[in-house]
């Protein structure tokens, strides 16, 4: 029987990183299903930034990813 599995990426930003709440936002995403299957912490280039964040012309956006590291996960929630 083949299951169908979804993919969500989900990242952890500077203010979640730097104010220690990275174990609490993945123990709430557990909790939901989503079954963790890789993780990094990374500091963004400021170029990756403006390509990820092109649509988006908020003011200060691109500073504000870029001030910190920030945790790159990938989960799946399996149905």
């Amino acid at each position: 029987m083949a299951s169908n599995r979804e993919r969500t990426f989900i990242a952890i930003k500077p203010d979640g990183v730097q104010r220690g709440q990275v174990g609490e936002i993945i123990k709430w995403f557990e909790q939901k299903g989503l079954r963790l299957v890789a993780m990094k912490l990374v500091h963004t280039s400021e170029e990756l930034l403006k390509q990820h964040y092109i649509d988006l012309k908020h003011p200060g956006l691109v500073k504000y990813m870029n001030s910190g590291p920030v945790v790159a996960m990938e989960h799946h929630l399996w149905q």
